[in-house]
């Protein structure tokens, strides 16, 4: 009798411990794999990938630098955030191409640092696919048709 307890005990212990495991794991594959911005790594990628012509006269601290920019604007626009997934604001924020290059060379103006628009560029297009790589960038949102069909 004491073997039968014994037993039904154990399986009723199995049954609890597979359906808390297989709760557990249906909630997180169902949310998205978080993008962690890793500022020491994004400086290495982003210098690794740029063109010989802009490594030649742009430093790491230089690149660190302009990554911190964009992410300063980032964060002003409520795209780069520190909260987590579950506190993400769902509106859609849209930061034009102009934008962070005029506020960077400005910025790189005010700190006396000689950067150009092309560097800048490479920069951030480079970051772009620090973003890709991380996970960072969403699938494409679609938009109202252009009325002037192009």
């Amino acid at each position: 009798m004491i073997w039968l307890f014994v037993v039904l005990s154990a399986l009723v212990a199995f049954v609890v411990a597979a359906v808390s495991v297989g709760s557990v794991v249906a909630r997180t594959t169902a949310k998205a794999r978080p993008a962690v911005y890793d500022l020491e790594e994004a400086v290495e990628f982003v210098a690794d990938r740029l063109p010989p012509e802009v490594t030649a006269q742009v430093s790491y601290d230089d690149v660190r630098q302009v990554l911190r920019w964009h992410l300063d604007l980032l964060a002003d626009r409520g795209v780069a955030t520190f909260r987590t997934d579950d506190d993400v604001n769902p509106s859609l924020v849209v930061v034009g191409d102009d934008e962070p290059i005029a506020r960077i060379l400005g910025r790189a103006d005010d700190a006396g640092m000689d950067l150009s628009d092309e560097h800048v560029v490479a920069i951030l297009a480079a970051q772009e696919a620090y973003y890709e790589a991380i996970g960072a960038i969403g699938p494409r949102v679609s938009g109202p048709a252009d009325p002037d069909g192009l």
